[in-house]
């Protein structure tokens, strides 16, 4: 054989082995640091160029993830060190700040920077899952710096800023969900977010993305402390519940339907805020869409609403209750009044007829079958859907008759379904046996 045609072959295989391993490293880069293919290709190469000049012996390499654990763990780590430095800066430019009546002056420059840094170690972390930070954040001479950063938000330091300081208190919560009790939810922050999505929203139309990301940064961080559960001080949950504010939110989202993160976000805030409330008759939320009534359709909110409940998707993600059904529960438990008010006739068939399908592909013996079996309770006590509207009907009858001749069907689901049947005579059939 030809001793060039082998040459050459192991110099396409040394070629095709390298292309791969390079592919491989910059595929690595980039899926845990998410930066541009460009800047993970500049990092690879710096890699092997330090590899190459490092003189590696073969049994060294397995010592080098210990090496990068020991890094990691390390007291002294870069981060933690760069996080202290960030939050000390802050904190001094607070209260040099508050000291000169709000007003930033010299200090400016190094704030503003020092904040944009903060933001980009803390979002690193939160996208790498990494907890490196937490037991830093519980220390509490940290947490004082923290306080004095939480304190800008209340400072003349811009909208844009304070939207960055939201976001960062946010990512602090992500962090170390204890922060979020223990510091965040009685700091002066809550109102001041108010206030920041307010004026916010009232600059939209002039200063545009900016203004923007505000909103979103402010309503994340109010959404993260309102799934804590936790109880507000009084004047911050009034400020919550102010009719005012509420209908602020539901005209952000009717006026900004291009804009899925907003509105999204601003969903969610609504969602998890109306989790709180057990009594529709109390709950600001639906008070409030029945006031704005004439004003205000909703239509935007609603459509998204059902396409995420079409979808399955709860973006609450609560491990107790479906955030998506709860809101339309509490639509339809005034006796239909705040649901006559924001629902079209064809809004409350499409919802029947979602939860008519998820009942179809659930097994008897599905506790969240429970849920929408509810639902559609509540929607056909309205008295809003008929023999002649409603859809998938035979579809319905089929799912109950599963459900009554099950053995397993679970009690309270036989108890809904009976009822339903006695106050809608329509929807039984001669086979059924239901006052079981």
């Amino acid at each position: 054989m030809n001793d060039s045609i082998i040459t050459n072959n192991d110099d396409y295989n040394l070629t095709e082995r390298s292309d791969e391993i390079a592919s491989d490293i910059i595929s690595l880069i980039h899926s845990t640091t998410h930066s541009s293919y460009v800047t993970c290709s500049q990092l690879s190469s710096k890699l092997f160029s330090y590899l190459s000049e490092a003189n590696i012996h073969d049994h060294e390499w397995n010592d080098l993830e210990k090496a990068v654990q020991r890094f990691d763990q390390s007291i002294d780590h870069p981060d933690l060190r760069r996080f202290r430095q960030l939050i000390e800066t802050i904190s001094t430019c607070s209260n040099d700040s508050e000291e000169r009546n709000y007003t930033l002056g010299r200090d400016a420059n190094t704030l503003l920077e020092s904040i944009r840094q903060l933001q980009e170690l803390l979002q690193s972390h939160v996208n790498l899952d990494c907890n490196l930070l937490s037991k830093l954040i519980d220390r509490k001479d940290i947490q004082l710096h923290l306080v004095d950063l939480m304190n800008l938000t209340g400072m003349n330091v811009g909208n844009t800023i304070h939207g960055v300081l939201c976001d960062i208190v946010h990512l602090l919560c992500e962090i170390n969900g204890k922060f979020c009790l223990t510091n965040v939810i009685d700091h002066p922050i809550v109102s001041n977010c108010i206030r920041i999505i307010q004026t916010s929203i009232n600059s939209i139309c002039a200063t545009g993305d900016n203004a923007k990301s505000t909103v979103i940064f402010a309503l994340r961080l109010l959404t993260d402390l309102l799934l804590t559960n936790e109880l507000f001080p009084v004047h911050s949950y009034g400020q919550l519940s102010n009719c005012v504010f509420l209908k602020s939110i539901f005209d952000l989202i009717e006026n900004n339907g291009e804009n899925d993160e907003l509105i999204l976000t601003a969903i969610k805030f609504i969602l998890s805020f109306n989790l709180r409330f057990d009594s529709p008759h109390e709950n600001p939320l639906m008070l409030t869409l029945l006031a704005v009534n004439e004003q205000l359709s909703c239509r935007e909110l609603i459509e998204r609403l059902i396409l995420l409940f079409n979808r399955s998707v709860d973006p609450i993600e609560c491990k107790t209750t479906n955030s998506i059904m709860k809101f339309f529960s509490d639509l339809f438990a005034d006796q239909a009044a705040t649901s006559d008010a924001v629902l079209y006739d064809s809004d409350r068939r499409l919802i029947v007829e979602i939860i008519s399908r998820e009942l179809s592909d659930r097994a008897t013996t599905d506790e969240t079958t429970t849920a929408y079996l509810s639902l559609l309770d509540l929607i056909l006590r309205s008295q809003s859907i008929t023999s002649e509207t409603c859809p998938r009907i035979d579809e319905l009858q089929t799912v109950f008759r599963a459900h009554l001749y099950a053995e397993n069907c679970l009690k309270k689901n036989r108890l809904i379904i009976n009822d339903i049947l006695r106050q809608h005579y329509w929807l039984s059939t001669n086979d059924m046996p239901f006052y079981l």
